[in-house]
């Protein structure tokens, strides 16, 4: 090991001066974790709510499949077509109400129309809320929409 020096006898400490300060890091930690831990918070909350949002268009795409896979039926009305769409999509709450669009918009899509497509829109204005964000909450468009061949 190295020689150990001790301060020589009546040496003292020195006051602090701006380039002991310099040298002295205590407390850096705490200022940096100050200014960027708000951005980590932000970004974390941002992403969270991006995975709803996404999961919310998942659940208006296959809500949107299940009523074309229904009105592909002949026999299928547009009330039971709406009706379907609305108990696959009962375990997602929206705070806006759900815009259910059929096409063909007869009472009976696909009566004597065999091979023809027939196409299910579902719309949702949803509000996307990051805390923290100043223009928080935004309201974005989320669409889902199924299409099948008439039986």
């Amino acid at each position: 090991m190295g020689i150990r020096r001790e301060p020589a006898e009546g040496s003292r400490r020195l006051p602090p001066s701006p380039m002991n300060f310099r040298r002295d890091e205590r407390g850096v930690v705490a200022v940096e974790l100050a200014f960027v831990l708000p951005i980590l918070v932000l970004l974390l909350f941002g992403i969270v709510e991006c995975a709803i949002t996404y999961n919310r268009a998942q659940a208006l795409h296959a809500a949107a499949r299940e009523g074309a896979r229904v009105a592909s039926q002949s026999y299928a009305t547009s009330g039971e077509i709406e009706a379907r769409v609305r108990d696959a999509l009962e375990p997602i709450s929206f705070a806006n109400p759900v815009a259910v669009v059929i096409s063909p918009s007869s009472g009976r899509p696909c009566n004597l129309r065999t091979g023809a497509p027939v196409t299910v829109s579902v719309t949702v204005d949803d509000e996307v809320d990051i805390p923290l964000w100043p223009s928080s909450p935004m309201t974005v468009t989320l669409e889902g929409k199924g299409e099948f061949r008439c039986e």
